[in-house]
């Protein structure tokens, strides 16, 4: 009996494994269905152990469930099964560029690479080409034109591989190359017109630059050829986020969710689309709903908790919000090896612990940050706002011209900010210059007026020049021509310009001008009546 037993049971497995090929797994991937993908491709590795791409996309599945350390080690067991795997190597590399770590990612690459070439040194595997570009577009950290001269390469070995022409897509489109994706989306759909792969990527290129109508036109032919397509949901969650209509992203993610898996990743994934998007708060509900219906105890999902927490806490300076999000990433941390810990990992550290009042230890992480990633110039910001409020305001200043140097945009705020740690630093040639660049983009911007005519009050304490003067009468003009801001603001701007009428009269007095002194500061007790300095000028002048 127990034979008859035995014996049914393998036939049961048996055939569980022959339903099981590559091609399911594969549209179990597409469906973003990835923990199905994860078993089928286990079970594939049992049943075929010599096919490497068996262990490239049990990696692939399980670098979207987020265990990169399961991918790592799915790679390397498809390695010592199969060396000649090309894609193998582009998991390894994809994921060493994820951590930013671009010289390892590369040698893993190179080796993926000499396995795409014939004897004569052409490429001849568009298939591994393909694995490579992707995983180099795949994270943060990007080779853009390495993976768009990739692609070029394998559209010459096969021009009617479905595969190699969305691929293509993606990596022009990760290139903000709309026009140039399109073309190769629309090849696809020309070569194959029932799948509706590309027809959501092309979906994605109106998303992007705001064409909703084309954008909604392309998602409804990707629907009408498969209506349960899990990946046209998600691209409709992004499609009605831009637009703000959250509750309508939700409804379109839930179907993600049906149509794909109804997991923590898949939580996870969706509260990532909203960080990326700038939603803090939405991200942040989402992420503590993945984190509390996570059954496998995923570290990872601490990071975007942490990261989460930090950015929706800001936006109402929520001291509760920092506490948690300190210790989700002091959680993840102890528990990664040092060569795991990304920049971005210790910059949010940093700024956590900074908010927590524990500037001392943000300054040691944010400058970890910086030793990981030096070209991560919000981290001088950061480490900048630290310097100020511990009143070292030459280090804030350098720290923050450091940022401005290599920034590839300056703005207003960047040259007023520069000039407040310039003044407090007493740089205050450098403060005027500062201001300057401010009111020369804003002339209506009036506390750089006022901020710059201080500082010139301070360069000149001889009263020999009159640019201050001249500033502060700049101030006081704008200020009170905005009648309305004026009124709305009247508390905050009232001191300034009783002090700037002060300077006023002051400088008319060293200039023994009686006159014009009185009224100076008698327009100046207008704006502050307690103004002793003022009151007491104008009973000597009596």
């Amino acid at each position: 009996m127990k034979r008859l037993v035995l014996f049914a049971y393998i036939l049961i497995a048996t055939f569980t494994l022959k339903a099981q090929s590559l091609n399911d797994g594969l549209k179990a991937l597409d469906f973003e269905k990835f923990e199905q993908a994860r078993n089928i491709f286990s079970d594939l590795t049992i049943k075929e152990p010599s096919n490497g791409l068996n262990y490239y996309y049990l990696g692939q599945a399980y670098i979207s469930l987020f265990k990169p350390d399961s991918a790592i080690a799915a790679y390397n067991k498809g390695i010592i099964a199969a060396p000649k795997t090309a894609e193998l190597y582009a998991g390894l590399g994809e994921l060493l560029l994820e951590e930013n770590q671009t010289t390892e990612a590369q040698a893993q690459f190179d080796k993926g690479l000499a396995l795409c070439k014939n004897k004569y040194g052409e490429f001849n595997n568009a298939k591994g080409l393909v694995a490579i570009a992707s995983a180099m577009i795949a994270g943060e950290t990007k080779m853009l034109a390495q993976a768009s001269a990739l692609m070029e390469e394998a559209y010459k070995i096969s021009k009617e591989d479905y595969d190699v022409l969305t691929t293509a897509g993606d990596v022009f489109l990760e290139m903000s190359d709309g026009s140039k994706a399109a073309t190769f989306y629309n090849r696809a759909t020309v070569l194959d017109p029932n799948r509706p792969k590309a027809f959501a990527k092309i979906a994605l290129i109106w998303i992007r630059i705001k064409n909703l109508q084309v954008a909604k036109e392309a998602l409804d032919t990707a629907f009408a050829k498969d209506p349960n397509y899990a990946t046209a949901f998600k691209n409709q969650a992004e499609f009605y986020s831009v637009q703000r209509k959250f509750g309508l992203a939700k409804e379109a993610y839930k179907n993600y969710l049906k149509n794909s898996e109804v997991t923590s990743a898949n939580q996870l994934r969706f509260a990532l689309i909203l960080f990326k998007a700038k939603e803090y708060g939405e991200a942040l509900i989402n992420v503590e709903e993945a984190r509390n219906s996570d059954k496998t105890n995923n570290i990872y999902i601490n990071r975007l908790y942490a990261y989460a927490c930090y950015e929706a806490g800001n936006l109402k300076n929520d001291m509760p919000t920092f506490i948690k999000g300190l210790s989700a990433i002091e959680t993840l941390m102890s528990k990664l090896a040092a060569a795991k810990i990304t920049a971005a990992d210790y910059e949010y550290l940093g700024k956590l612990q900074s908010k927590t009042g524990k500037d001392s230890l943000a300054l040691i992480n944010l400058n970890k940050s910086l030793t990981l990633d030096p070209n991560k110039g919000e981290v001088k910001i950061e480490i900048a706002k630290i310097y100020d409020k511990q009143s070292k305001y030459v280090e804030a200043a350098l720290i923050y011209e450091e940022y401005i140097n290599t920034a590839k945009k300056v703005t207003v705020t960047d040259n007023y900010t520069i000039g407040k740690y310039y003044k407090n630093a007493k740089m205050y040639e450098k403060a005027d210059e500062a201001f300057g660049r401010v009111n020369s983009t804003m002339a209506t911007y009036g506390d750089a007026w006022y901020q710059r005519a201080s500082v010139n009050a301070l360069l000149d304490s001889t009263w020999q020049k009159t640019t201050a003067k001249e500033l502060f009468e700049k101030y006081i003009e704008i200020t009170l021509a905005d009648t309305a801001k004026f009124n709305r603001l009247r508390v905050s701007l009232s001191k300034n310009v009783a002090l700037s009428y002060d300077y006023l009269g002051k400088y008319y007095f060293q200039k023994d001008m009686k006159n014009e002194c009185k009224e100076m500061f008698k327009k100046s007790l207008e704006f502050d009546p307690k103004n002793q300095t003022a009151i007491d000028i104008l009973k000597s002048l009596k």
